[in-house]
């Protein structure tokens, strides 16, 4: 048998018991344990669960709020199946009827994802991997179980399959699939309009301009600078101003509400300066590249035949969900994004945390592969060099569950980075087994006293924190601290190991 041959094998065998361990995994998750609040549908999960309970009575009477009824596509898809099949709408089979949604949901995610590896042809370690890094995490393996009614994991399903028929050419499929995302998830329309709306490749725009030409042609027409050595600083002056404002008029009541805790001048600078300045080396060192199009490149590869359809499809969807809004305040995506912003502020670097927490070891791969997965992702085209951007903004802030809907669109920019990088089988044992144990799924989370804290409010309680410690904003300093060093250690040893088992290139 060829070595290529035995690989190939060796990988098949090494996927298809990860796959039974992931299945494994998750039926411990769902059959272990579930949070102690409202019977077991949390804090948010206690609305969801009345959508599943009568979507049908109240969607077409009292209507919902404007940001939740954004989120409801899962319960109210399983409260018309649970009516048509006459199954009972009480909290014990609504529970049972998640966990079934669970799984299928996991059994379509598996499918997408070896269609993904098929397509994009990942070699074997790739494969394995990118499957770690996506499956095995305190997501997938407890998060999803713990809270049955959330939107998370079917709005990752949605991006999936989405994508997976953009990349494969079905642009139209595409759009249709990604307008679920208005009522399970919206950044999945959106970024999914960013990529019909600027879809040329790389090599039609992106051209060095003569010497002679004006200097507005030549801005147009010369690719933007150093964008990530810049970001870190245009970031840092951002936040800082808004930080000002809240002083300036007195509503540190507000700044304490988007931060979780007291706000502190120190702290918040001591922050501010340390993301600025250790982004900004960690961009320059690495030499992570510049988005290559210049601004005139998404002029021209602007399509008005795909805005016109998205435009029209966004806000027909919208104008429909409208008519069942009421006017009952639940949140403002206004503050939603400024939450964004300030979030970072909390503890020096306290993203870096939140990710590796919920996350495991993606981020420290990306950072680790920067260079080549940043080339990889803007390359494909001007959409892409957009949604990039968003991905980043989106990754600033400390609750990691924000960029669910980006996660599968960066496998295929981090296979290629991964192919690339011609790693020896070390990297992907590794892998393998440090989400395993960044997962943390085999810690329990209802321990004594979490029920009584959660629900009057002791956040910062130990109990507490067994729970709200994968939520980064809510970590205490202790959480922080011990995820902070973790998440450093988890950096520095994939970066290592990178570096030591690359496989000598055939000459």
């Amino acid at each position: 048998m060829k070595e290529s041959a035995k690989k190939n094998l060796a990988a098949k065998a090494t996927l298809a018991l990860l796959t039974i361990a992931l299945l494994v995994l998750v039926a411990i998750s769902v059959f272990g344990e579930t949070i102690p609040v409202n019977d077991g549908a949390g804090f948010d999960g206690e609305f969801y669960r009345e959508v599943f309970r009568d979507f049908t009575g109240t969607f077409f009477t009292a209507g919902y709020d404007s940001f939740r009824i954004q989120r409801i596509f899962p319960f109210c898809l399983m409260n018309v199946v649970y009516n048509l099949a006459g199954i009972p709408l009480d909290n014990a089979h609504m529970i049972v009827g998640m966990y079934v949604l669970l799984f299928v949901n996991l059994a379509f995610q598996l499918f997408l994802f070896f269609k993904f590896a098929q397509f994009l042809k990942w070699k074997p370690i790739t494969t394995v991997i990118l499957f770690a890094l996506f499956f095995l995490n305190f997501a997938t393996l407890k998060g999803y179980g713990y809270e049955p009614f959330q939107t998370d994991p079917y709005a990752i399903t949605i991006a999936f399959a989405s994508y997976y028929l953009f990349i494969k050419g079905n642009k139209r499929g595409a759009f249709a699939v990604s307008l679920l995302g208005l009522v399970t998830w919206p950044t999945i329309t959106y970024v999914m309009a960013l990529l019909l709306l600027f879809p040329h490749r790389l090599g039609a725009y992106a051209t060095t301009p003569p010497a002679g030409k004006a200097f507005l042609p030549r801005l147009l027409d010369t690719p933007f600078p150093k964008v990530f050595q810049i970001l870190p600083i245009a970031y840092g002056l951002v936040a800082g101003a808004l930080v000002l404002l809240f002083y300036a008029f007195h509503k540190q009541a507000n700044l304490e509400g988007l931060l979780l805790t007291a706000p502190s001048p120190r702290n918040i600078a001591i922050s501010l300066v340390l993301f600025a300045l250790i982004s900004t080396l960690f961009a320059v060192c690495l030499k992570i590249p510049t988005l290559p199009y210049p601004a005139r490149s998404y002029m021209k590869a602007f399509s008005p035949k795909a805005f016109a359809g998205v435009a029209i499809s966004i806000i027909a969807v919208s104008l429909l969900l409208r008519m069942f809004t009421n006017n009952e305040f639940f949140f403002d995506g206004k503050l939603f994004l400024l939450q964004i912003v300030v979030r970072p502020l909390k503890y020096p670097l306290i993203s870096l945390a939140g990710h590796v927490v919920y996350w495991g070891a993606l981020i420290p791969v990306i950072l680790a592969l920067a260079k080549g997965f940043t080339r990889n992702f803007a390359e494909k085209s001007p959409g892409h060099a957009l949604v990039l951007l968003a991905f980043v903004f989106f990754a600033l802030d400390s609750e990691a569950r924000h960029i669910a809907t980006f996660v599968p669109l960066l496998l295929p920019a981090l296979g290629k980075a991964l192919d690339d990088a011609n790693l020896t089988v070390k990297p992907a044992v590794y892998i393998v087994i440090l989400q395993l144990v960044l997962a943390h799924s085999y810690i329990t989370i209802n321990v004594s006293g979490l029920a009584e804290s959660l629900e009057s409010a002791k956040f910062t309680t130990r109990a507490a924190q067994r729970y709200l410690m994968n939520y980064g904003p809510w970590m205490t300093y202790t959480s922080f601290y011990d995820w902070f060093g973790t998440a450093l250690c988890v950096f520095v040893g994939i970066y290592e190991v990178f570096k030591h088992s690359k496989r000598p290139q055939k000459q």
